[in-house]
């Protein structure tokens, strides 16, 4: 979904949230996708973490619950969108694609 045929320059994955910070410190990313679920901690707390670092980083959440509580939850951490898995992945890629001004 976020590979260079389709315009994306790199793509790196997290087992957690610990490797995520890791990687996010070295990389600086131009987006984040990140799941609500991590082994380690949530998607809120690991999306609070990221903002310290990075305050104007867009991040995007996937979620398998259209839970509104949730999307406000989200929202109020500094996550930019949220989208429920397997259903909005098309939509996910098409937002990340604008975010990151590919066309």
């Amino acid at each position: 979904m976020f590979d260079h045929a389709i315009g994306f320059d790199a793509c790196e994955e997290a087992v957690n949230g610990v490797e995520a910070l890791e990687k996010i410190k070295g990389l600086l990313p131009n987006l984040v996708v990140l799941d609500f679920s991590l082994p380690d901690m949530s998607g809120l707390q690991l999306a609070k973490k990221l903002k310290t670092i990075t305050p104007e980083l867009p991040i995007f959440m996937l979620t398998t619950d259209n839970d509104m509580n949730i999307e406000k939850s989200a929202r109020s951490c500094g996550i930019t969108a949220v989208f429920s898995r397997p259903n909005d992945l098309a939509t996910l890629a098409a937002n990340a694609r604008a975010e990151c001004g590919i066309k």
